[in-house]
């Protein structure tokens, strides 16, 4: 069942009362953006979690001032300003010393957590805060790692992808919208609502009065009836409901009339009249499994039936994948391929196993597959996944690991892991159509690697090149979140791969995949924010330092605009290509961090050369032309005669 959590504003930790401010109502976890609210004193009184105010709000705006400092992290700074100051007064028009957190299961209004559960939170926030502090001390971002962090929403994969959340207004969305506005009062026992200005919107008339949801709707009780009103007074359901659960950032909420299950809009309308004797909310995009007369089947968010009701069971396995039984069968989907039993597993390697005679296949977010046997015998004899089996079950998967191995097959049941790897034997010998072939049957099943490597061909390789295809592959891996894939993906938009080039969203990309830790995505961010901005750049650069892939180049070009000239020349000296002993040629022809030595500057362009780097022409021609003591203007011409045959600009003052 799902929760709603609340943060309110109190003055005492001495329960709930309608005085407090309800600050928040968020579905499943407390808001990242606003646990920095929950920083000081924590500690559990009858369920509920309690914290200190103001070191709390202090807290939060020193949060939200390092995230505005942060270059490149925010999408819309205007939008993240205006959100930030909004958040920032609503804070400081808080009173009370308070801040109190519980949740409540949205089909019982009253049901608080359990100490149990209040204590895991607890220590969750704590754990996610610490992370948060590191990062503002360091003041380093990338410590702030999405993965990492505990009761988030698995909606988002980075950090920087949830704060800049277009419906999530950089936080200020969190916040209830209700405050200043209407208020639910309370007057000789019975609820009514006032407008922000003190008319009266609705008499007392209510036995009970709840929040206003996501759709501005709240529940209401009377003579222990339900129904529901809008924030505007009019009554939009009448009283009449046996049951009304909230609209839980849905637009159809759930009612109970006679035993049987309905579902209202927020218009009050009937969309579904009460049919159902089961009527259960799942999975993220807000699908039904129902019941009607006695069988199960499947609605979608907007009510309609999307599996019909001829199942004995339906169970969500993993997201929005069912598992449907009929006859004695069962599948995935309704002319789906029918096994023997389907039977959920811990959610490692895998959310499902299905057994077909004596063959076991594994159910993952990549289709049906064969189950590696080592994998199947493991997780039948573990004690920690036991209790997901009944006898027969574990048998039947301990009789399947014994069997004999069979000669390998590539078909519809090979494992996308084998598939891609087949495909990385074949990249390695340079059988690129034997590659792409096994790349694209992992790709088609969204394996995320297959999708990147199979880009990368299309991109890179000569005689496969095919610009349409790597942007296609490039898109589809950066939506699996492959890093890799969104590192390939910004390329696309750079250089006008596939699409038309947008260096803004190839900008958003690499932080995306610099976030996730590639060092080559920092690098390339650097490269990028080198002219418009080097400090941010010089950032990214020593991010890859760090992760083990410097571009000691591009730091010590850096450190030489800044004029840390000892700095640069340290890095150029790492700096093993050409172009690095080109550059230290110039450091010490030039005497920049170091004391001019024009025999050394000689020996270092003559590597550039040697390396293919010609610029070495240009500059042995300055020596051998000006610098006393190494004049030689045979030398000379012969360095300019060279430089003019690899197509160089010859600069006047080398003209003889």
């Amino acid at each position: 069942m799902s929760h709603s959590v609340y943060l309110g504003n109190t003055n005492s930790p001495s329960g709930k009362d309608r005085n407090d401010i309800m600050m928040m109502e968020w579905g499943y976890e407390m808001p990242l953006l606003l646990q920095p609210l929950l920083i000081s004193g924590g500690f559990i009184e009858n369920d509920i979690l309690y914290y200190d105010a103001k070191s709390g709000i202090e807290n939060l705006k020193k949060f939200y001032n390092f995230l505005d400092a942060t270059k490149s992290l925010i999408n819309n700074r205007s939008i993240f300003t205006e959100c930030k100051n909004k958040l920032f007064k609503y804070l400081d028009g808080l009173e009370h010393a308070y801040f109190s957190m519980n949740a409540r299961d949205v089909f019982n209004m009253d049901e608080a957590p359990h100490n149990e559960q209040a204590a895991i939170w607890l220590a969750d926030i704590a754990y996610n805060n610490a992370m948060i502090t590191r990062a503002m001390d360091n003041n380093d971002i990338s410590l702030l790692s999405y993965d990492k962090l505990k009761h988030v929403s698995m909606a988002f994969h980075s950090f920087a992808e949830l704060l800049n959340y277009a419906d999530y207004s950089y936080g200020w969305k969190h916040i209830n919208q209700d405050v200043g506005k209407e208020e639910i009062y309370y007057e000789n026992g019975l609820w009514g609502l006032k407008s922000a200005e003190g008319e009266i919107l609705l008499s007392p008339q209510f036995d009970d009065f709840y929040a206003f949801s996501e759709q501005d709707i709240a529940v209401v009780m009377k003579a222990q009836k339900y129904g529901y009103v809008h924030r505007s007074g009019k009554v939009i359901a009448p009283a009449e409901w046996d049951e009304a659960y909230d609209f839980d950032h849905s637009y159809l909420a759930i009612v109970q009339r006679n035993g049987l299950l309905a579902l209202i809009n927020p218009s009050g309308k009937i969309v579904v009249a009460p049919t159902y004797e089961n009527l259960n909310r799942v999975g993220y995009d807000g699908h039904y499994i129902a019941q009607k007369n006695g069988k199960w089947g499947v609605l979608g968010e907007d009510a309609k039936v999307i599996v019909g009701f001829k199942y004995e069971k339906i169970e969500l396995l993993h997201d929005n994948v069912f598992m449907l039984l009929k006859d004695g069968f069962y599948s995935l989907t309704e002319d789906g391929e029918q096994f023997d039993l389907i039977v959920r597993k811990a959610p490692h390697q895998g959310f499902a196993w299905a057994i077909k005679g004596e063959k076991v296949y594994l159910i993952d977010k990549y289709g049906i597959s064969r189950a590696n046997k080592d994998l199947v015998q493991q997780d039948a004899e573990s004690d920690g996944y036991s209790f997901y089996y009944d006898e027969v079950v574990r048998d039947r998967l301990l009789a399947y690991a014994k069997t004999p191995d069979e000669e390998t097959t590539i078909d519809v049941y090979t494992p996308v892991e084998e598939l891609y790897n087949i495909g990385v034997d074949a990249y390695n010998r340079q059988d690129y159509a034997s590659a792409i072939y096994h790349y694209t049957l992992a790709a088609e099943k969204g394996y995320g690697y297959a999708m990147n490597n199979l880009a990368h061909i299309y991109y890179m390789i000569d005689g496969y090149v095919d610009n349409d295809s790597a942007f296609y592959w490039y898109e589809k891996g950066a939506a699996a979140r492959n890093t890799n894939a969104l590192n390939g993906l910004s390329l696309c938009y750079q250089n006008g791969i596939g699409t038309i080039p947008d260096i803004e969203k190839a900008i958003n990309l690499l932080q995306q995949a610099a976030e996730d830790g590639l060092a080559v995505a920092h690098n390339n961010l650097g490269f990028l924010l080198s002219d418009t901005d080097p400090e941010q750049a010089l950032y990214h650069f020593h991010q890859a330092e760090e992760l083990g892939e410097p571009d000691y180049g591009c730091l010590g070009y850096l450190y030489e605009e800044k004029g840390d000239f000892e700095i640069a020349l340290r890095y150029y000296q790492k700096d093993e290509s050409e172009i690095g002993a080109f550059n230290q040629g110039v450091f010490h022809q030039r005497g920049l961090g170091t004391a001019k030595d024009l025999k050394a500057a000689i020996g270092y362009f003559k590597t550039a050369i040697a390396g293919g780097y010609d610029w070495g022409h240009i500059e042995l021609a300055r020596i051998y032309l000006f610098e006393e003591g190494f004049i030689d203007k045979d030398r000379a011409k012969a360095h300019i005669a060279a430089a003019e045959k690899a197509g160089l600009e010859i600069p006047d003052e080398l003209l003889m």
